[in-house]
């Protein structure tokens, strides 16, 4: 089939603009390849525009997709993709690459994205040519329905290529999930109907990438199809040899259905020398999709026992995970959600006589940053937080439902019928359906462009016949929307006037307010008249009518979006619609069921996801007070997922370091309790406290990055108004007091800490300082940068210094660069009272004044607590202690001998601050634990 010149260009101008560095991808650049290739073309007798080739060029490059961020153990693993990606066949990826790119509609940056994601999980895998037994557990997360589908769809295609046999993906416990993951497979990884086998294909049956003009891919069979689950019958006649082929399962999470597929598989095994039975030289890809739901264990230890104890049996599904990966004797099992905070509460110490390990994420984690044209929760809601960047408006799409109690109030039970008057609000959410297929029918009818599904969401109820009676309810409804607008009369007028009146009060303003914002790259469509939309009502409310669907167990209805006929779908539902079922084009949801968990909640959010030219039309019809516990949970998502970004940055794995998650909104809980257990809530508030780094990045790029920041510092604090002073108590360091919070924040946002620093965290201090500038506190600050009497110097500020002492906890006599310096503790509680007044910092000395006026002693002197609670609130002090690292760290061979710089702040007490909760996994409260163990120590003498 031959390609039109504009197609040709394109092409060709988009394979040379994915050569080039991603930060010359300028106007200019395109404008010059648009040029290149119209010259290339027009000496074949084909005629582009330059122009038009480069404005095409620029709307299929306006999205940037951030890189996955991710966290790795490197214990045990061996590098391999590097050295073997030239020597691989990309069969199966270079097929989905291309329908990405050609029929999917993908732009050219979000495929160069996936690929370069799917190489990151890939690579955090093992080779499956590498001998010998082993076991990968990786986590892979991003937003709700942001595309981990997609994601872990390139990552099978690509470890096929690689040459692991088995992939089993476990999908939800409900039929509707499993099925529509089978037919994205179908469609994007096998390329034909799992009903037949490949020996059974024909023209008909390939569908997908199997209608690409491709080389075939090795053989791949599926023992599950869109209709039938790997169930007892299918285990009979199921005489696959996956030695001969590659082999597909997709399956629910359901226990008999994976036993059975535990049993097949078990005819493959072989006794080895240990006497258990295993898969030999067949690698397994085993991707749980919605990996914290169902797989995470969550039966209650017996009494007195805990999760990790050997005798513990975990609950029936993760026990059936467990035992398929233990068939295997090279197995990587990768869990993809869009809510891990279960699966950060796992045991990381769990080892079963029979089960081994749980499936904490041992080896890697990788967190999937969205591109910028992904509507997400922070985007929808807009971030509320003084500290952040940036503050995000929310967009104007939310409208709040206030008049729903009549109707289907909070406490219903399985038996209610809703009030036969619909609310208002459920009223205008079905009208602005109405017009929101309108407009995109209008879009495609007048303005070129591409059709594509609609559809309502109604979740209201979790009580199936009360889904039922809401699904008869809409039906009339639209039934009745329908006969009245082709009334002539005065109700038909009527139903034309109230339908006017929303276009002009609610979906012109909205669009024109969308139109203007420049961060919203293609999301907005092109500008519809009423006369046009007004043209396809008639049609739409014919669709809506047939169109409503309930969507639940006891329901016969499926939500069926194969079809090259667009479809118009009105769903009702609630379980099943609440996580991983995609309702492809939604525009507008009506959004009553209130959640006692966070993941639950934000899985609830089907509107959040991909609006290629129409997220000027959706809506979301919902209660003020679910709005605020949106709000609060994407600010926990968001605090969760820097904290990632954070700890990559730093080196750590996931094993060592502690994993936290903003806790505490009214009633909401993070996650189930049952799979909690493994974690506690902790209240943290940095009022009256002293946070100080008592663990040291040892890296050369971090302690020469640490020392810049501390030479800015200084330079800042020389241009503050009042005179310098000498340190007090004979110590060879400077302060300066009315230093402006600006300064110190700018010393912390970024500092290169450990990610074992806890309390200290430079990114918890600023947005705690942030959050206290606003009312008024902590806008002053003493800033004291101390010496000791190491014998290294160091110059700062033209001055040579001597550095701090301070003893290495532990008995090791070498620190290899890059492993954090540990001390007891940073603080010599002298230097807590700089900047108080004179008798104050006496009193912290030990000194007290006898009857005589003379100077005594005693044993005892203020404890740090009693010297915060003197310090005004707004003003705090910055200890800066720049560390001798002696001769543990790499031989004493630092860069150009310079000193570890640790900090410590002494904050005043505060009336005004609010503690944060925080629900903590067992990694994070064992490092706290053995950071108050520490608390409170003094120096050893000689070390101030």
């Amino acid at each position: 089939m031959s390609i039109d010149p504009l197609t040709l260009a394109l092409r060709m101008s988009e394979a040379m603009l994915l050569e080039t560095e991603k930060s010359s991808r300028t106007p200019e650049t395109l404008r010059s390849i648009a040029e290149t290739v119209r010259t290339m073309l027009s000496a074949t007798g084909k005629d582009v525009s330059a122009e038009r080739v480069a404005r095409e060029l620029e709307a299929r490059f306006d999205v940037w997709v951030p890189p996955a961020v991710y966290i790795e153990d490197p214990y045990d693993h061996r590098p391999w993709l590097a050295e073997r990606q030239e020597k691989i066949e990309w069969a199966y990826w270079e097929r989905y690459r291309t329908w990405l790119t050609h029929r999917s509609g993908w732009k050219p940056p979000t495929v160069e994205a996936l690929s370069d994601s799917t190489n990151t999980v890939l690579s955090l895998l093992e080779d499956p040519e590498r001998q010998g037994e082993w076991s990968v557990k990786g986590l892979t997360y991003g937003q709700v329905q942001s595309g981990k589908t997609a994601n872990y769809t390139g990552l099978i295609c690509k470890a096929v290529d690689a040459g692991y046999q088995v992939v089993i993906v476990l999908t939800g416990a409900h039929e509707s999930l499993r099925h529509q993951t089978q037919a994205r497979l179908d469609l994007e990884f096998l390329g034909f109907n799992s009903r037949f086998t490949r020996q059974q294909t024909n023209d008909s049956t390939y569908i997908g990438v199997g209608n690409l003009s491709m080389k075939s891919p090795p053989l791949c069979l599926s023992v599950t199809t869109r209709d039938k689950d790997f169930s007892a019958s299918v285990f009979e006649s199921t005489p696959v040899d996956p030695r001969r082929v590659r082999l597909l399962a997709v399956v629910k999470k359901n226990a008999r259905i994976l036993e059975n597929l535990r049993d097949w598989l078990g005819n493959f095994t072989a006794t080895q020398d240990d006497g258990r039975r295993l898969i030999r030289d067949l690698p397994l890809l085993l991707i749980d999709d919605e990996a914290d739901y169902a797989s995470v264990d969550t039966r209650k230890p017996r009494r007195g026992k805990s999760a990790s104890d050997s005798e513990h049996d975990p609950s029936r599904i993760n026990q059936c995970i467990r035992d398929l990966l233990n068939l295997f004797e090279k197995r990587a099992y990768v869990g993809y959600t869009a809510t891990p905070f279960a699966n950060i509460f796992i045991d990381d110490q769990t080892e079963h006589p029979d089960y081994g390990d749980d499936l904490f994420p041992r080896n890697f984690m990788v967190t999937l940053r969205p591109p910028t044209n992904y509507c997400g929760p922070e985007v929808v809601f807009g971030l509320d937080d003084v500290s952040a960047d940036t503050v995000r408006e929310p967009l104007p799409v939310i409208r709040a439902v206030a008049d729903e109690a009549l109707w289907m109030p909070d406490n219903h039970g399985k038996e209610h019928q809703p009030h036969r008057l619909l609310p208002d609000s459920l009223r205008k959410a079905l009208d602005s359906f109405v017009l929101a297929t309108a407009v995109r029918k209008a879009r495609t009818e007048y303005l070129g462009s591409r059709p594509g599904h609609n559809t309502m969401l109604v979740h209201v109820t979790r009580f199936k016949a009360v889904q039922f009676a809401v699904a008869r309810q809409l039906a009339d409804h639209f039934t009745g929307m329908e006969n009245l607008w082709g009334d002539r009369g005065t109700a038909g007028s009527a139903l034309r006037l109230r339908l006017r009146e929303l276009w002009e009060s609610d979906i012109i303003p909205t669009y024109m307010e969308l139109a203007e914002r420049s961060d919203l790259p293609g999301l907005v469509g092109e500008a519809v008249t009423w006369e046009q939309a007004e043209s396809m009502i008639a049609e739409v409310l014919s669709e809506c009518a047939a169109g409503v669907k309930t969507i639940n167990g006891d329901a016969s209805d499926v939500l069926e979006y194969e079809a090259s006929t667009p479809a118009t779908v009105v769903a009702i539902g609630g379980d099943k619609l609440s996580r991983g079922l995609t309702l492809e084009g939604l525009t507008v949801s009506y959004y009553l069921r209130a959640s006692k968990t966070y993941d639950t909640l934000m899985q609830m959010g089907r509107w959040f996801g991909y609006r290629p030219g129409y997220l000027d039309v959706t809506r979301l019809y919902t209660t003020k007070e679910l709005i605020n516990a949106y709000v609060h949970v994407t600010r926990a998502n968001r605090e969760l997922m820097d904290l990632v970004s954070y700890l990559a940055e730093t080196g750590r794995t996931p094993k060592d370091v502690g994993l936290r998650v903003h806790d505490g909104y009214e009633h909401l809980q993070v996650t189930a309790a049952a799979k909690m257990r493994n974690s506690t809530s902790v209240s943290l508030c940095s009022s009256g406290q002293r946070p100080e780094t008592l663990y040291m990045r040892t890296n050369e790029q971090s302690v020469r990055e640490n020392f810049a920041r501390l030479e800015r510092l200084v330079a800042a604090v020389d241009g503050c108004d009042e005179v310098p002073q000498p340190l007090r108590h004979g110590a060879q360091g400077f302060f300066r007091q009315g230093v402006p919070a600006s300064a110190v924040l700018r010393f912390l946002d970024g500092f290169a800490a450990s990610p074992r620093t806890l309390q200290a965290n430079p990114q918890s201090l600023v947005d705690y300082i942030s959050q206290q500038n606003t009312r008024g506190e902590l806008i002053r600050w003493t800033v004291a940068v101390t010496t000791g009497s190491a014998p290294r110097t160091f110059t700062l500020d033209g001055r040579e210094l001597r550095m701090v002492k301070r003893k290495l906890v532990g008995l090791q006599e070498a620190i290899p660069e890059g492993t954090d310096y540990q001390v007891g503790v940073l603080v010599s509680p002298v230097h807590e009272a700089i900047g108080l007044p004179a008798e104050v910092s006496r009193q912290q000395q030990g000194g007290r004044a006898s009857s005589d006026g003379t100077a005594g002693r005693t044993s005892s002197r203020a404890s740090g607590h009693a010297i915060r609670r003197q310090r005004d609130p707004s003003e705090g002090l910055l200890l800066v202690y720049p560390v001798d690292p002696g001769d543990q760290v790499d031989g004493g061979r630092r860069p150009e001998g310079l000193p570890l710089i640790g900090y410590a702040l002494s904050l005043p007490v505060s009336t005004t601050a609010r503690p944060k909760r925080y629900r903590v996994n067992d990694i994070y409260l064992r490092e706290l634990q053995r950071m108050l163990s520490g608390a409170g120590e003094d120096p050893e003498e000689g070390e101030e």
